[in-house]
């Protein structure tokens, strides 16, 4: 019973509750006191429901089921799981004689990736017969004319519309099935319009993996209380669901295809010749809609046509964003530089690339900036009506688009483009792993190339690793492309050792910088694959060459030793009661592989740290050796199943040897130039706040390249791991300063009992001797003071490497050259570097210098060649370079230091303050700590996993490092 207290302190309540109350209804205020028997409703909740029909007043046919029937809710209000999405196309496939449906590729994680072929029944009764023709435009070698008209005239253009690359940027492929539905369902003249004239292809879900993890976060986040808050963890946490299953940002791996997604949608994609390429993102949620035209630079590739037909295909988009009053906006930071992304690619292909950037909401409404509300289906709703206005576009000037796309060949396969009397040069010298590399993205890119039958002059060489030269011998066996062909563009793009930009662009940057507002770049200025696979590849003319005589097939029978696949156990002519051992040639990438399979195979491996011959062969530093009588049980056959297994895995091939004498100067196998290695037992640092993408990097080439196991350790609870457990430590880039502090004693004590500590980026910085400390090396911007000693320290390493000795001087005769006098004014080490150039404070010009690091320059670097950790490199090799920490080094191990100034730009944006400040600093060092040892890498050495220079540098540090640069405790 209710008290006549109770009461007015009831109604008391209810009056003041109702004069607090806002005009909305509190999300407080709907929450269920007790959700009994309720379940969480997913995605929009039904209080902010966005009602608006995708197309009004459109007629569908009954007879196909609506999106809504899958999903049990209103289409675009949740987020469509991968196999929902892929029961809505099977079923509209099946049930309409719109669309046929095809599995082109699997994820890592095994889930299919899709394409739905969409276009009017007669149309699907000739597609093959419209494929062909659309080929025959794409390479127009011996289209005539009239027939090149016809097929202009009459077939329908090609659209590839794909769909969220970036698995949490949602939205795109709930609107593919919006898109998908309305063209096979639609019954009305606009929809019949588009499918007469166009093969419309739809890429439903571009990354499965990672829009299944972020929906998983998502919906375990998920409350009865709807949330507005567009920053909370409601939406999502590390590592996200950008990256595929390996982390990696897909839309940066057109180039290289170091992903099975990508691979499979380059074969998928060249298949059709798409003359529109549709990329629908997301963005920061505060945002509104981007599209295409592109802001500058533009890429000098990209078909001259690009701008002219984004810029119609955006004036007609924006007419329909116009029409609903929603906001949009073009060519604001979206560049054309790059050619790696999904729309590049497609525009080198030939193709209108066109992106479009939607406010991201993660699957449910939020409160923007101005207080309006966003939902997901709106969200939807407007990546549906980007969809339609471009293939409406498409269709309306088809004819012109055709023509541009041939017009476009013409100009690649013609013998008067700029350019096209050069070739593309690379010598292989025994590395197939690189030539592996090399010959997939060429194959997989539909690129023409051949091998020189004979030696050949090319003339006018520009190389890939600087220098020029008026007359370059080409061996036999030199692979060589044709910039006179379809896929020119494509070519120059990946191949290109040094794009420039133009003065306009440049002037800009500059004025950008000088201002403090920072870099305009989206992403990297230099990206050469000569570079990244450090290729010794070269750009010139060869003249007179003859197809019919000059090329022979791709390696075979024939070829150099190096270049044919000899099977996994090269018996070498030795019997198995003679044998002694078994080498694998060190120089090629597949020998690190190969130890690391096979210690965990439980074989021991010594490896060289000179060149040496057995018998007529030579194999280079780096090697490896197996000694037969280390192994247990001594058994050839025995130990060869184990090395067969470790040389199928890895490529590599073994070689048997009878004898551990080595003929001439090479040492003899049983000496101490061949260190016995220590089975890696590896763990990397992961979770907030590790960089995701770093982190995918590394990760990818430890389980994909090198397939070795590794442990992951949590960054938020490293304070606590036992890290006795493990002899090598990777530190990837990321936040880690604060949590690497705390573990300072911990590390350093783990550090002198024999582990290999290998910090990575922003974490190498953090472990500096202005920072943490674990390390000698100096940040630049804290050792301005001294700057010449360290630049004598540098001058005394190079000349270590070049020593002359002057008998003369030696013997107390008289000298054979004067020496030279120092310098007058030269500084000494007290009074160096007090101040910069003008009398400026050297604090503050360091500072103002900083402002102009690169982003993403390919740049020159020299190897020590006498230390294991740059086994299979040679003297100099391409760096890609980032960011504004420098790493000055004296007295410490420098295995990989930069170039000096006139030299090291090879590619990219570096300004004067940039070549100045990183000219003649670390990259790569290695410094010991009592039994252990420390490695620092300035950057991402795996960088987007194609990165193989580099990559192998940090293969080294992590396979031979527990042996080579550690001390083990021998076992009893």
């Amino acid at each position: 019973m209710i008290t006549p207290r109770a009461a007015s302190l009831l109604c008391s309540t209810l009056l003041l509750s109702c004069a607090l109350a806002p005009a909305e209804p509190s999300a407080l205020a709907a929450a269920p006191q007790d959700s009994g028997d309720r379940s969480i409703r997913f995605g929009d909740a039904e209080r902010y429901a966005y009602d608006v029909e995708f197309f009004p007043g459109a007629t569908y046919d009954a007879s196909l089921p609506t999106p809504n029937s899958f999903l049990g809710q209103q289409h675009g209000s949740r987020l469509a799981r991968h196999d929902e999405v892929l029961t809505a196309f099977r079923a509209w496939a099946a049930a309409s004689d719109r669309m046929t449906l095809s599995t082109f590729g699997h994820t890592h994680e095994g889930r299919e990736l899709v394409l739905a072929v969409v276009t009017s029944p007669a149309n699907h009764a000739r597609l093959e017969s419209i494929r062909g023709d659309i080929a025959k435009l794409a390479d127009p070698r011996g289209l005539g004319g009239p027939a090149a008209d016809t097929i202009v005239d009459s077939s329908p253009a090609i659209a590839w519309m794909g769909y969220s690359i970036h698995g949490d940027e949602l939205s795109g492929t709930d609107a593919s099935m919006a898109v998908a539905y309305h063209l096979v369902a639609g019954q009305d003249e606009d929809v019949s319009a588009l499918l007469d004239d166009l093969v419309i292809l739809i890429d439903p879900c571009m990354n499965p993996d990672g829009r299944e993890r972020i929906i998983g976060m998502v919906e375990q986040s998920a409350g009865y209380t709807p949330n507005l808050d567009y920053a909370s963890m409601h939406r999502g946490h590390w590592p996200y669901g950008r990256g595929n299953h390996y982390l990696f940002d897909m839309n940066r791996d057109w180039m290289a295809g170091t992903q099975p997604e990508t691979r499979a949608r380059w074969v998928a994609a060249r298949s059709w010749n798409p003359q529109l390429f549709v990329d629908a993102h997301e963005m920061g949620s505060l945002d509104t809609f981007l599209f295409y035209p592109q802001a500058e630079p533009h890429n000098p590739m990209l078909p001259e046509r690009t701008i002219h037909w984004q810029s119609i295909f955006g004036d007609e988009a924006g007419a329909a964003f116009d029409a609903q009053g929603w906001s949009y906006y073009t060519r604001e930071w979206a560049d054309a530089w790059g050619p790696f992304y999904s729309d590049s690619w497609g525009s080198l292909n030939g193709a209108i690339g066109i992106l479009y950037e939607q406010a991201a909401t993660y699957g449910s409404q939020l409160r923007r900036a101005s207080g309006e509300l966003l939902t997901f289906r709106e969200a939807v709703h407007h990546q549906v009506t980007a969809s339609f206005a471009n293939l409406e576009s498409l269709r309306r000037h088809r004819k012109d688009v055709l023509a541009d796309f041939l017009a476009n060949k013409r100009r690649n396969v013609a013998a008067d483009t700029e350019g096209n009397d050069e070739w593309l040069a690379v010598r292989f010298d025994g590395d197939p792993t690189r030539m592996a590399e090399t010959l997939k993205v060429l194959a997989g890119q539909g690129i023409e190339y051949d091998f020189l039958a004979r030696e050949r002059v090319m003339r006018g060489a520009q190389g890939a690793r600087g220098g020029a030269e008026e007359e370059l011998t080409l061996p036999k066996w030199t692979l060589v492309a044709r910039a006179r062909q379809p896929q020119r563009q494509v070519l120059r793009a990946y191949f290109e050792f040094d794009p420039r930009m133009e003065l306009g662009i440049l002037k800009e940057e500059r004025e950008e910088l000088e201002r403090g507002k920072g870099s305009k770049m989206y992403d990297l200025t230099a990206w050469s694959l000569a570079h990244a696979f450090d290729l010794d590849a070269w750009w010139g003319t060869v003249p007179s060459i003859d197809p019919a005589s000059d090329f022979v097939p791709a390696p075979g029978d024939g070829g150099p030793d190096w270049m044919l696949s000899r099977g996994p156990i090269d018996t070498n002519g030795v019997a198995d009661e003679d044998v002694y051992g078994w080498v694998v040639d060190g120089h090629d990438d597949s020998a690190v592989v190969f130890a690391a399979r096979a210690m965990e195979s439980w074989v021991q491996l010594h490896a060289s740290d000179r060149d040496f011959e057995v018998g007529e062969r030579a194999f280079s530093r780096g090697s490896l050796l197996v000694r037969r009588g280390e192994q247990e049980g001594k058994d050839v056959e025995e130990i060869e199943r184990r090395l067969r297994r470790a040389a199928e895995e890895s490529g590599a091939t073994v070689v048997r040897i009878s004898s551990g004498r080595a003929p001439g100067e090479g040492p003899d196998l049983g000496g101490g130039h061949f260190n016995l290695l220590a089975r890696p037992r590896i763990a990397v640092v992961a979770n907030a706040p590790v960089s995701t993408s770093s982190y995918g990097h590394l990760w990818h080439h430890l389980d994909v390249r090198l397939g070795v196991p590794f442990s992951i350790l949590d960054a938020q609870g490293f304070r606590r791991a036992d890290l006795r457990r493990y002899n090598v430590l990777v530190l990837p880039p990321g936040g880690l300063d604060s949590i690497l502090r705390s573990a300072k004693g911990q590390l350093e004590d783990w550090m002198r009992d024999g582990g290999t500590l290998v910090a990575v980026g922003s974490s190498a910085t953090s472990l500096t001797s202005g920072r943490l400390g674990l390390s000698s090396v100096t940040l630049r911007r804290n050792a301005l003071e001294k700057l010449d000693v360290y630049e004598r320290a540098v001058a005394r390493e190079r000349s270590a490497r070049e020593v002359e000795v002057d008998l003369g001087l030696l013997y107390d005769e008289e000298p054979s050259q004067a020496p030279e006098k120092e310098a007058e004014g030269d500084a000494t080490e007290e009074d160096s570097g007090k101040a910069g150039k003008d009398d400026t404070p050297i604090e503050e010009r360091d500072a103002w210098m900083r402002r102009f690091s690169p982003s993403g320059a390919n740049l020159l670097a020299e190897a020590d060649l006498d230390h294991w950790l740059t086994y299979g490199c040679g003297e100099r090799l391409p760096i890609a370079a980032s960011g504004s920490s420098v790493f000055l080094t004296k007295g410490t191990a420098t295995p990989i230091r930069f170039a000096s100034a006139p030299e090291l730009r090879l590619g990219g944006l570096l300004w004067p303050e940039a070549r100045e400040r990183i000219a003649d600093s670390a990259f790569l060092t290695r410094e010991g700590m009592g039994r252990g040892q420390l490695i620092l890498f300035a950057g991402v050495p795996a960088f987007r996993g194609y990165h193989l220079a580099t990559g192998r540098l940090f293969s080294n540090a992590l396979i031979y490092g527990p042996g080579l640069g550690a001390s083990q405790p021998i076992g009893w």
